[in-house]
């Protein structure tokens, strides 16, 4: 590789870059009471759902979203970017704080919208980012302004949620300092791993929504939106090491498919936190992420400072659609006297190009902060197939598909109390109910990335779901093959909800809601996760649950095909969530409608609705798959 195969000022990002900042322990222009802006809060000692800091601090960030030329790897395609940048501009805030990002959109021909991935919005849950959801789009030529608070603290990053935006450019990181909980030296920052597309996302998503879908590879895996593309020598991206310290890197997957496998020739890591929970610190060699998933680790610096080393990130073909040549990107390790004009020559540990495309088990990763999940107030069943619908290839959870109207924001009509919500939108209506379980079910031969808004949840077991254990009658959603309900209140009943928040009767029948006593046990689980009740056809949960007083908690969990997943949380963030792909794979949650009516919900979500109609009313919007 030549000189000066290493980005430098000139790239689209100083991200990877000699000239990137090592990142702070918190942003130290805030008040800090007993040294810290959270004051005197920890990771071990604190419930950061309950209790959280106010430091009335604004961060005010403004972008700019344009489509231009650009060539990360040294292809020039269409892109998408923030400022000129890809990946986005980093986004740095202090546990406490509020986030203001005021978007301008200079898109032509196209509407946008900003996720916060990961983040709760507990108090703004209108300023999530989802068109057609909580919002209507950023309209071109026009402008809106999210403001909200973080709620929890680590490792995220945010992105285009109108269509497939994000697989064009539309990503970048973001970080929120809180407490620590484990002793490192140097942060190095983002390290954001991903698959990367020569083919704008538009073209890509028709083919996607094609009968038979025809899927487009990817072209390529970018570090910090950086690599060379078929020994094209384009620079890669490059990080500063320091001998004897001890140094934190923030591990992000942005990607639109890819599973990532990310490692350091040489180095073993230690994990602290995976998405934005802290957890029990644990060694390991190799990290997978899914798309969306973020893992935060510490590696002890070595000893020679003239050092070189690869750092890997490989998409395995069997957990990821992909070109034969686009597999692995790499960025080099440069220790303090090292020679940076020469590319390192280290050798790929022994599970660095590791084909399973699963997250750690689950007994490895434990919240520092232990919560038990307790038993649901509903549980339903979620099995997942992929069939056509006469002009589409697209995906159905329960025998139901998904689509928005980017005009009529679920969460603004909710708040009027309309909850006629159209049977596309696929709205389920849990109520006033305290948690929900989900018994997420694939037969199928692809793994999905599940991720909730709003929420982290608990992954309380996962395991082997062969296809041959289902008839057709159950993948199709005929819930008469489960023994289930069928009434308004069953959870494989075709309906706009799962059932009206004005049915008193429903409400007062909590926790069970009309669950058979006959599999009960199996749908909620024993205490303590021992017993093993007999399996009907159609089920492949046990009923066992991994560490049931204290099990994993994160936003996203990768399922893997053949297999189930086994997710749980609490209805206390009024509002929607959403599970999501172009193609259907969308399940919005309507929770605690009567609590939406009482939100603070700020007239300018109205007010950017007329803008965005303003602009409908004289242009066709193409909205190719669901919308999100």
């Amino acid at each position: 590789m030549p000189v000066g195969a290493f980005a430098g000022m000139g790239s689209l990002s100083t991200l990877g870059t000699p000239f990137a900042h090592f990142l702070p322990k918190f942003l130290n222009n805030n008040p800090l009471p007993n040294g810290f802006p959270w004051g005197t809060r920890t990771a071990q000692k604190t419930n950061p759902y309950l209790d959280r800091p106010e430091t009335g601090v604004v961060r005010h960030y403004d972008w700019t979203v344009s489509k231009a030329k650009a060539a990360p790897d040294g292809v020039s395609i269409d892109m998408l970017l923030i400022n000129g940048q890809f990946p986005g501009p980093i986004i740095e805030a202090n546990w406490g704080d509020w986030i203001e990002v005021t978007v301008h959109n200079n898109i032509s021909d196209e509407g946008t919208a900003f996720h916060w991935h990961g983040n709760l919005q507990q108090e703004t849950q209108w300023m999530d980012g989802v068109p057609g959801v909580t919002q209507c789009p950023i309209a071109p030529r026009s402008t809106f302004t999210y403001k909200f608070k973080p709620d929890i603290y680590g490792s995220s990053w945010y992105h285009a949620h109108y269509e497939s935006q994000l697989a064009s450019g539309l990503i970048g990181p973001m970080v929120i300092y809180g407490p620590q909980h484990y002793d490192y030296d140097i942060d190095v920052g983002p390290v954001m791993v991903h698959d990367h597309y020569h083919t704008y996302y538009e073209t890509i998503e028709v083919g996607v929504m094609a009968n038979p879908a025809r899927p487009t590879r990817s072209d390529n895996n970018l570090i910090n939106g950086k690599n060379s593309f078929n020994g094209n020598n384009a620079p890669l991206a490059s990080f500063n090491f320091t001998t004897n310290k001890k140094i934190r890197l923030r591990l992000i997957n942005p990607s639109v498919v890819a599973v990532e496998k990310v490692s350091i020739d040489g180095h073993q890591m230690t994990v602290i936190a995976n998405d934005f929970v802290p957890v029990q610190p644990y060694q390991t060699d190799v990290v997978t992420l899914a798309p969306g998933q973020r893992t935060d680790v510490v590696i002890q610096g070595l000893k020679d400072p003239k050092g070189t080393y690869w750092l890997r990130a490989y998409k395995s073909p069997n957990c990821s659609p992909s070109q034969p040549n686009s597999l692995e990107a790499k960025a080099a390790i440069f220790y303090e006297k090292a020679d940076r004009t020469q590319q390192p020559n280290s050798q790929a540990g022994v599970n660095a190009y590791n084909k399973y495309c699963g997250n750690d088990e689950l007994t490895k990763t434990v919240p520092l902060f232990p919560i038990a999940p307790g038993q649901p107030g509903y549980t339903e069943v979620v099995p997942i197939v992929f069939r056509s619908n006469g002009t589409a290839d697209l995906w159905y959870l329960q025998n139901r598909t998904a689509r928005v109207d980017y005009n009529e924001p679920e969460l603004l009509d909710a708040k009027k109390g309309d909850l006629n919500f159209d049977y596309i939108q696929n709205v389920h209506n849990y109520g006033t109910n305290s948690s929900i379980r989900f018994i997420i079910e694939n037969p199928g031969a692809q793994p999905h990335p599940i991720h909730l808004h709003g929420h982290n949840i608990w992954i309380l077991q996962q395991g082997a779901c062969d296809a041959s254990k289902f008839d057709p009658d159950y993948l199709a959603g005929d819930v008469s093959a489960r023994g289930l309900p069928t009434g308004a209140d069953g959870p494989g009943a075709p309906r706009n909800t799962v059932r009206s928040s004005d049915d008193k009767e429903l409400e007062s029948r909590e926790p069970t809601l009309g669950l058979l006593d006959k599999l009960k046990d199996l749908l909620t689980g024993k205490k303590g996760g021992k017993d093993t009740p007999t399996v009907e056809k159609g089920h492949c949960w046990d009923g066992s649950i991994v560490n049931s007083q204290n099990p994993q908690r994160r936003d996203v969990h990768m399922l893997l095909p053949n297999s189930y997943v086994v997710l749980q949380w609490n209805q206390d963030n009024p509002g929607h969530i959403a599970w999501h792909l172009s193609g259907g794979f969308l399940w919005m949650v309507l929770e605690n409608p009567e609590a939406i009516k009482k939100l603070p919900i700020p007239d300018v979500m109205e007010d950017q609705c007329q803008v965005w109609m303003e602009w409908t009313n004289n242009h066709v919007v193409d909205q190719i798959g669901d919308g999100i």
